[in-house]
């Protein structure tokens, strides 16, 4: 993109924690930072591809080909603000030149039913116990979402606009139209107050869009999974009436957003 064309990424964040304090998950953790995060983000905002990760991929040849005035492209990057989609954080642990790769995620909704997954040599995922899941598996952690724009902030110096954040869950549509879904509030809520936080600690924070408004089919996970603050009545295989149903938590961020965030 030439000088001139304002462009602003927007990027799917979780950032990384160590598995534990011994140096070798410590070292796993900064690999996957670099390499799952900073691999993306320092291209986007310093128009750059970090030292580290660049070396790694370079002695393996797998490094992308540099062309002539690509590096000079790339030192354009001048982004206004940054996107952040965050759902989950991850921690990593130490994985040996012959321990696991990358496998499958789990698109069922079967809880703890998510293997480790990794770059031998690298690191790979590991539980953590301090942190709830959902039935996808994914670590809930709203002090996640805090570190994630502290983190952005002190990296590139950039505003940050929310672009994604919500829970995805199986979702019923009870008689008389209600949907009561008070997990996906404290989702909601809890992510709120640590951008709230997040704002105290210094991060310039552009706004919050929820993800969704309505529930959306999932190119992995079907209608199974919902998103919305609307139910949509229908499944995978049976459109039924496609009827709109408000669920609780379209209530609740009505209010939230009719007292601008002071009663969440």
């Amino acid at each position: 993109m030439g000088a001139g064309w304002p462009h602003r990424p927007s990027f799917a964040y979780s950032p990384a924690y160590p598995a534990s304090c011994a140096p070798a998950d410590m070292l796993a953790f900064d690999n996957a930072e670099e390499f799952t995060n900073h691999w993306w983000l320092d291209v986007y905002c310093r128009g750059r591809y970090p030292q580290i990760a660049l070396a790694w991929l370079r002695e393996r040849g797998e490094a992308p080909d540099i062309l002539m005035g690509d590096i000079e492209a790339l030192a354009e990057a001048k982004p206004d603000f940054i996107g952040l989609n965050y759902y989950y954080t991850l921690s990593y642990a130490h994985n040996p030149p012959d321990g696991v790769g990358m496998q499958r995620i789990n698109t069922t909704g079967q809880k703890g039913s998510t293997p480790a997954s990794g770059v031998p040599g690298l690191y790979r995922t590991a539980p953590n116990p301090a942190l709830e899941t959902s039935n996808w598996d994914w670590a809930i952690d709203p002090a996640g979402l805090r570190i994630a724009l502290r983190r952005l902030t002190s990296r590139y110096g950039l505003p940050v606009l929310i672009t994604e954040n919500g829970l995805g869950e199986f979702d019923r549509l009870e008689d008389g139209d209600r949907v009561r879904d008070d997990y996906r509030i404290a989702y909601l809520r809890s992510h709120l107050h640590a951008c709230r936080e997040a704002i105290s600690d210094g991060v310039e924070l552009l706004g919050f869009c929820a993800w969704s408004f309505t529930d959306i089919l999932s190119w992995l996970n079907g209608y199974q999974k919902r998103y919305g603050f609307v139910y949509v009545d229908r499944d995978e295989t049976d459109a039924r009436d496609l009827r709109r149903v408000r669920k609780d938590s379209f209530f609740w961020y009505q209010r939230a957003i009719a007292s601008g965030g002071r009663e969440l």
